[in-house]
């Protein structure tokens, strides 16, 4: 396993490299290895077939000179042989009694551990009876194998040193063949496999280009086979790419136009939809004027008047003691008193007054003293920063309309028991922060969306004026609702 992930952590050239060298490498030493052991095993037969042959022609050579005694032929003939093969170590010649005859060894030889050891025999003389010869004059008779007898022992003792030597060279020369083809091959290997990682260079590179997103790419070299289908089927897949990414790029840069040009229309007509919407609320606000206008300046007058009327002929009946056109007189003054209170109503719903006279933060303050006198259950704050700029007239009419609308929510449908109206500045951006916050039940703004009447009319409100609302408000936690505006709105 580690000697796996070894291999996997080579990077291309080392691999290359060895799949180059290695091979020789191994051949060499394999070949190399062979022809040793191939020349030992010649020299080892070689020596051996010397020893034999050397120890079976002395045995021969030596019968009559060991039987007769002459030790200095068998010296000669001992030194002479060690003289011409280098080969042989030592040479022992016994009688048969096994006592050493005559020996002679070489100097510094290293001896083979088995010795070659040959008998030396002689043919037994046939007993002759000289005075009854057998006639025809044969020794021995027809039929009879000839006797031979044991006179000594020849022991020859071979050393492969020499003959190792001798094939030294040859030896030495062959290892240098071996090396040059092994070093031929790793040549040829090299070469190949250099070729190889420049194409595999080439190809890593172009891979390197496409991933990058860079798909116009060349081959230097083109080859045949496996190595050529790599290529060329990368060039293929380059062009695919490219071609493939034009379309999308193309697709892409319509649909962005298409997607450009519906948001542009989007805008333009969120756009006129502010513009219609704060046409129409101040076309609403203007008919509200008149109309409250007329209601004052027409209605409330006639009751005036009405209320004058019944007050002289209350004073009038009285004086005269008509007691029951008085008590007329008094519930035409009273129902006169009471539809001019209702007038004065209606009146300051459908225009404040106080727009006009107190300014966005007096006219907050005075609908939240309203709230809090004609609904006794919940107590209705109003807080105010200071440095909070006047705002008049349609300036400060949306905000108040939104905060009329938020009073009215939570009357009808918050139950509950505090509610605080804030006004803040924010003198660096000139945004005016209005919030109407209350502790009631509160509802899931998630799930309802927003998109109740009230909270969509309050929306579009504010967004005509180019303000911001915000909802937060989670059941039994109250609501929050967040009006967010510059203090001179952008003309539309």
């Amino acid at each position: 396993m580690n000697d796996h992930r070894f291999w996997r952590r080579w990077g291309i050239a080392a691999r290359l490299l060895a799949i180059a060298v290695l091979p020789a490498s191994v051949m060499f030493v394999a070949v190399s290895a062979a022809l040793y052991a191939s020349t030992m095993e010649d020299v080892r037969r070689d020596v051996d077939e010397r020893g034999q042959l050397v120890a079976t022609a002395l045995a021969q050579s030596s019968q009559y000179a060991l039987v007769s005694g002459n030790t200095a032929y068998l010296a000669t003939t001992l030194r002479d042989l060690l003289r011409a093969d280098r080969s042989i170590a030592c040479i022992v010649v016994n009688d048969r009694t096994g006592r050493e005859v005559v020996s002679d060894c070489r100097r510094g030889a290293s001896t083979a551990p088995d010795a070659f050891e040959v008998p030396v025999r002689i043919e037994t003389l046939p007993e002759v009876d000289l005075f009854n010869p057998v006639p025809g004059g044969d020794a021995t008779p027809p039929g009879q194998a000839v006797a031979l007898r044991t006179v000594g022992l020849v022991r020859v003792s071979m050393s492969t040193a020499p003959v190792v030597e001798a094939r030294r060279q040859a030896l030495l020369w062959s290892f240098a063949l071996v090396l040059a083809a092994a070093g031929v091959s790793c040549w040829i290997g090299l070469r190949l496999a250099r070729q190889l990682r420049r194409t595999m260079v080439s190809v890593m590179a172009a891979l390197r280009h496409i991933r990058k997103g860079h798909f116009d790419i060349r081959l230097a070299n083109t080859h045949d086979g496996e190595l050529g289908e790599l290529q060329r089927t990368i060039l293929q897949m380059a062009s695919t790419l490219a071609a493939t990414r034009h379309d999308l790029e193309q697709q892409v840069a319509d649909r962005t136009r298409a997607l450009q040009d519906a948001v542009d229309r989007l805008r333009q007509a969120d756009h006129e939809k502010r513009r219609l919407i704060a046409h129409s609320n101040a076309l609403v606000e203007e008919d509200r004027r008149r109309v409250a206008l007329e209601i004052h300046d027409h209605l409330g007058a006639a009751l005036i008047s009405v209320r004058l009327e019944a007050s002289a002929l209350i004073a009038r009946a009285t004086s005269q003691g008509d007691d029951e056109v008085a008590r007329g007189a008094r519930r035409i003054a009273t129902t006169a008193e009471s539809l001019y209170s209702s007038t004065r109503s209606i009146v300051k719903s459908l225009r404040p007054e106080v727009i006009d006279t107190l300014g966005l933060a007096g006219a907050v303050e005075e609908l939240v003293r309203g709230f809090d006198q004609v609904h006794p259950d919940c107590r209705f704050t109003f807080r105010a920063d200071a440095g909070l700029p006047e705002l008049r007239g349609e300036q400060a009419m949306p905000a108040y309309r939104v905060a009329q609308e938020a009073l009215a929510n939570v009357v009808k449908h918050a139950r509950a028991t505090r509610a605080v109206v804030t006004l803040g500045w924010e003198p660096d951006t000139g945004r005016v922060n209005l919030v109407v916050q209350d502790n009631g039940v509160g509802f899931d703004a998630a799930a309802s969306g927003g998109t109740g009447v009230g909270l969509v009319g309050m929306r579009e409100r504010v967004a005509a004026v180019g303000g911001e609302l915000s909802l937060r408000s989670s059941e039994d936690e109250g609501t929050r609702v967040s009006v967010t505006f510059h203090a001179r709105p952008p003309v539309v």
